[in-house]
């Protein structure tokens, strides 16, 4: 945590906010593509659509960074930054956080279902905060961890949608233990990532590009090949309109984690994971807006919940200076 006054402490709950909003809008976006005709009729994208959908999505972003830092004639710095000690500890929280976060994201949804696997992943902000405590020695109140709790309640209420009946299997057993790997990668990111930016030799800016570059690379050379069975659900994407769509909502994903990032550096990866998971409210409210969703009083009492545990979980600007 790099804040040192109560206007840094505003700007980083700025981006945090500014993270969960956007990546909500995402969120949204990617389900809207996934639902075109493409993913629809494809046979190998019925099977790996999302995986597919990531590789494209860390691509295209890994291709808004490279724009990003051209303009800001910094590209140049980023190969030596990504040989720095520095710079590997963000190549490692994007294998944690892509590749193994998601993969096993998508396998747990497979072996267990989706309900139980959105409730096991939605303690990934628990899990980080627990670690961010124990490697990054930041500390939080009671309170904080009250906050931190009855947000992931809300998280779980929002997403899980018990089954009529569930074959408890060991496949079964085995789709929770893969969502456990997933939220424990998901968590591991933000911290690591935020060890990586502690020194300031790599900047928020640097870092995702490293993470973006790092994800992209190991897709395409591990994740499609073995888990997709091969490039045929990549090239029906380049094929048709979607990967237009993927193009721009690669661009708001960026958006997303340079938010993300930069609230991380400024007030800590534990508040930084705590602003994040407001995604699900965000994803609620911009599926309203298009009209691809419904509203309920279950949704309305758990983004309240969320809301009221964010809020919880930050605390005030000036008490945050003084837990430091």
């Amino acid at each position: 945590m790099k804040a040192t006054t109560i206007s840094d402490v505003k700007r980083g709950y700025i981006w945090g906010i500014t993270s969960g909003m956007s990546w909500g809008l995402d969120t949204v976006l990617i389900g809207l593509i996934m639902s075109t005709t493409t993913f629809a009729t494809s046979t190998s994208l019925l099977v790996s659509g999302a995986l597919v959908c990531s590789f494209f999505h860390d691509g295209f972003a890994t291709v808004w960074m490279s724009l990003f830092l051209t303009v800001k004639k910094r590209i140049k710095c980023l190969l030596p930054k990504l040989r720095t000690r520095d710079g590997l500890f963000c190549v490692l929280g994007a294998l944690l956080g892509g590749p193994i976060g998601m993969s096993f994201y998508m396998l747990a949804i497979e072996k267990a279902g989706p309900a139980y696997t959105a409730t096991i992943t939605s303690s990934y902000p628990a899990l980080g905060v627990a670690l961010a405590f124990i490697f990054l020695h930041e500390k939080l109140p009671i309170r904080s961890w009250l906050g931190l709790i009855i947000c992931i309640l809300g998280v779980i209420g929002v997403g899980y949608e018990p089954s009529a009946a569930v074959a408890v299997s060991s496949t079964f057993f085995v789709g929770i233990l893969y969502a456990v790997i997933s939220a424990l990668g998901w968590a591991l990111e933000s911290v690591v990532c935020a060890y990586g930016m502690k020194s300031g030799n790599v900047d928020p800016e640097m870092a995702l590009a490293i993470r973006e570059l790092s994800s992209f690379v190991i897709y395409a050379s591990f994740i499609i090949p073995v888990f997709c069975e091969g490039y045929s659900g990549v090239l029906d994407v380049l094929t048709s309109m979607s990967v237009i769509w993927l193009l721009l909502t690669a661009c708001v994903g960026v958006f997303s984690y340079l938010a993300w990032y930069k609230a991380i550096d400024t007030i800590g990866a534990s508040r930084g994971v705590s602003f994040n998971i407001t995604y699900s409210f965000w994803a609620i409210v911009f599926s309203w807006i298009m009209g691809n969703g419904e509203f309920s009083l279950k949704l309305l009492g758990c983004c309240l919940l969320i809301i009221v545990g964010v809020s919880l979980a930050v605390g005030k600007p000036k008490d945050v200076l003084l837990q430091t």
